[in-house]
């Protein structure tokens, strides 16, 4: 997947995602972006994502169905005065990744990243955050006052700030 030129937030998405990771407080609150990837008309080389529709996910980080909390245990294990818990990690359950997934296809969209918040922190990737990434792929982060930043992230090591654009048809 090409990194996107930058992203816009249709229809007051920024607004409902803003209030989804907010609701979550103390701990950190995630979603799925849906949308369209496209590239303008006037100039192929603009990649710009459309996020039209947020899904809501559950927070599974620490529980039964949790598969990242050993590995994160034995990733920080040096790391003395971090406590490992909801406030500052985060795992998207797997039955709201197949659902938004086949609710994406359904209409015509996919899933273009995902979102989650740092209530005590900044709006930056953390190291927890760069520790587990899988794959290339669009983060969106919000902080504790529900500022959000977009980010690309190849690895832990290459990271870009992605530009948000806000579209209303209002």
């Amino acid at each position: 997947m090409k990194i996107p030129k930058y992203i816009q937030f249709h229809n007051e998405t920024n607004c409902v995602l803003s209030r989804f990771l907010k609701a979550a407080e103390p701990e950190e609150g995630c979603c799925l972006l849906i949308g369209k990837s496209n590239r303008s008309g006037k100039d192929h080389k603009r990649n710009i994502w459309e996020i039209t529709h947020i899904w809501n996910c559950r927070n599974i980080w620490g529980e039964q169905e949790s598969r990242l909390i050993d590995q994160s245990r034995s990733e920080f294990s040096d790391k003395k005065n971090l406590q490992l818990s909801k406030n500052n990690r985060f795992e998207i359950d797997a039955k709201d990744q197949i659902a938004s997934q086949k609710w994406a296809r359904e209409n015509g969209l996919k899933v273009l990243g995902s979102a989650h918040s740092h209530p005590l922190g900044e709006n930056k990737p953390s190291e927890i955050d760069l520790s587990l990434i899988q794959s290339p792929g669009l983060m969106v982060i919000s902080n504790k006052d529900g500022d959000l930043k977009a980010w690309w992230i190849k690895n832990k090591l290459n990271i870009q700030s992605v530009k948000i654009e806000i579209f209303s048809l209002m």
